[in-house]
This record gives C-alpha cells, sequence and structure tokens, in this order.
C-alpha cells in the first residue's frame, strides 16, 4: 500500500471514528433508558436509503484524469480527487447522524437511543462508501480513468489493477 493510500485510510478511519466519541459524550448526557418514537427509527432509515441514493448519483462524479499526465502524476492527482470525493460522500452520510442527534435534544422521549439508530445507519453507510475498500475505490478508479488515462489508484490500495483499461 501506498503512503497515499495510508493516507486516505487513516483521514477515513478517523472521520468515523468520530462518531464514536459523539456516541460515547452523548451517552453521559441523554437519557439511556427511553425508547424513541417508532416514526423516529423508520424516518433513518428511509433517510438512510434517500442518502445512498444521493452518495450513488453524485458521490463518485470525478474529473476524469488528462491522458497526457505520466503515471506517478497521474496517480497523486488521482488519489487527491479520490480523497476529495471520499470527504463529500462522508458529509453527506453524516448528515443523519448529526439529524438524530438534534432529534436526540428535542423529542420528549428517546434520548441516546434516537442518536444510536442514526449512528447505525450511518455507519452502515460509511462502512459501504467511505471506509477504502474494492467498491468506493472501484467506483472511483472507473470514473478517474473515463478519460483512458489508468489512475493507479486500485495499485494504491492494493486492490490490483481489474480496471476496465487494461495493459497488455
Amino acid at each position: 500500500m501506498s503512503p497515499l493510500a495510508a493516507q486516505n485510510r487513516l483521514v477515513a478511519g478517523t472521520l468515523i471514528s468520530g462518531l464514536f466519541f459523539i456516541a460515547l459524550a452523548l451517552f453521559f448526557v441523554l437519557p439511556t433508558d427511553e425508547a424513541p418514537p417508532l416514526w423516529v427509527p423508520v424516518a433513518q432509515l428511509a433517510a438512510g436509503v434517500a442518502v445512498h441514493v444521493l452518495v450513488e448519483t453524485i458521490g463518485y462524479r470525478l474529473t476524469a484524469l488528462d491522458p497526457s499526465l505520466d503515471d506517478d502524476a497521474a496517480t497523486a492527482q488521482a488519489m487527491v480527487r479520490y480523497q476529495g470525493a471520499m470527504i463529500v460522500r462522508f458529509a453527506l452520510i453524516e448528515s443523519i447522524a448529526i439529524a438524530s442527534i438534534a432529534l436526540a435534544f428535542v423529542l420528549p422521549e428517546g434520548g441516546f437511543l434516537a442518536f444510536a439508530g442514526g449512528a447505525v445507519v450511518s455507519l452502515v453507510l460509511m462502512g459501504v462508501h467511505v471506509w477504502p475498500w474494492t467498491r468506493p475505490v472501484g467506483r472511483s478508479a472507473d470514473a478517474l480513468e473515463a478519460g483512458g488515462r489508468r489512475s493507479g489508484v486500485r495499485e494504491a490500495f492494493g486492490l490490483g489493477g481489474s480496471g476496465p483499461i487494461q495493459r497488455l
């Protein structure tokens, strides 16, 4: 794994772990013995589906690399674009957890569990769209390589070069 890939994994892990620290703080502030109304988890799941569709639609839009770039410049530029798109996907997904924090303080009952439901939905989506594994890396690499220039993103993450551009 390249240093750029290690940096992206560190950023993703740090962003994702923030929800655990928020949960720890809220655990000591909000009541833990109350269940939220049924509409809260239903709304959180619906928001999760909506955000998933939004992320699928706009979260992997990356400008294709210029075919005239050399290998090192293409990989460096691709990794910067990958990280920017990853942070956009994270921000969209985290909105569910942030809205759940507000709900936890506004609702007369629900407390910590009102937040926890939204946090779980966000964490699942972060696992799918933010953590750099085969799916988000491959989708991003496909977008970056749409102009015919190999990005090197899959190789940087140690996922092999199984994209649409193959060398003979």
